[in-house]
């Protein structure tokens, strides 16, 4: 039983460990890119990455956040319900979690990178880049 709740703590680690990795907006050449050089872009990039961590720590942007946690609580709960009946209620736990949080997302709460992607993406384009996509 220790093993299957190991695993499963394991596994979510890694999904949220992927998820959130390190990424960076890839402009595209447009004018503004053009006039102002990459050097410069990457300085705007910097700032509005900077703007979106502060935003994502701020009460407005804790509030987007909030459901899928309130997800991944309510998932773990039923899980752990559910672990009972099966015999692995670690396990369980973990598994509705991971599958509350993402059903939290899914209806309409953004994680923590997707917000930040959408923020970075509308600070570049209040800037005239346009973002392409993110590494």
């Amino acid at each position: 039983m220790k093993n299957k709740i190991k695993k499963s703590a394991l596994f979510i680690l890694v999904i949220f460990s992927l998820a959130s990795c390190a990424s960076r907006p890839k402009l595209y050449p447009n004018e503004t890119l053009k006039a102002k050089g990459k050097e410069a872009g990457e300085v705007d990039i910097n700032q509005c990455m900077k703007d979106a961590d502060t935003y994502l720590d701020s009460s407005e942007g804790k509030k987007m956040l909030k459901s899928t946690g309130f997800g991944a609580a309510v998932g773990g709960a039923v899980g752990a319900v559910a672990g009972i009946f099966y015999g692995d209620i670690g396990g369980g736990a973990a598994r509705g979690a991971a599958i509350g949080g993402t059903g939290g997302a899914v209806s309409g709460a953004l994680s923590p990178d997707e917000l930040k992607h959408r923020y970075v993406n509308q600070c570049l384009a209040d800037k005239g880049y346009n973002v392409i996509g993110w590494d």
